[in-house]
């Protein structure tokens, strides 16, 4: 039911002023946490089960040529990446492929990559680095997620 909810304010937190590009839902793949700060020698190194299973991925389109990234995290809060201190920038773009770097200045890095296969699947990527004094767990990560839809004419 939380989850629900989640989704719902994500939806209509969206629709006051940004026009939604993609959904995309649970990515999963690998991550290396890095032993630094937190994370001591024994619980560093590979994962090869990184997922959010409920985690929700949200492009918008927020003014011309200006886009935002929404997501709910595994802790279900739903996070803006603009208002989380990031800057969203398009970076690449074809007919059915785009790519938004995000970047939390002093903190993460993350790309974005959202697609349509050859094979009419709609999809997404997301690798991370997060390495800085300025965050609890450092990691580097790729992950992929399905995506209920993409409208690349809206970019």
């Amino acid at each position: 039911m939380r989850l629900i909810i989640f989704v719902l304010i994500l939806i209509f937190s969206s629709l006051s002023l940004a026009e939604d590009i993609a959904s995309c839902s649970s990515p999963k793949g690998k991550a290396y946490y890095f032993e630094y700060g937190l994370v001591d020698k024994k619980n560093a190194g590979w994962v090869e089960n990184e997922k959010i299973s409920t985690g929700i991925t949200k492009l918008t389109k927020t003014g011309e040529n200006e886009y935002d990234i929404l997501f709910v995290d595994t802790r279900k809060k739903i996070i803006s990446s603009k208002e989380d201190g990031g800057s969203v920038l398009m970076v690449s773009r074809g007919k059915n492929i785009a790519s938004f770097l995000v970047i939390y200045p002093g903190k993460t890095t993350e790309i974005y990559t959202f697609i349509k296969t050859n094979s009419g699947v709609n999809e997404f990527i997301n690798i991370t680095s997060r390495a800085s004094d300025a965050v609890l767990i450092n990691k580097a990560s790729l992950m992929r997620g399905d995506c209920d839809y993409i409208d690349f004419d809206k970019l």
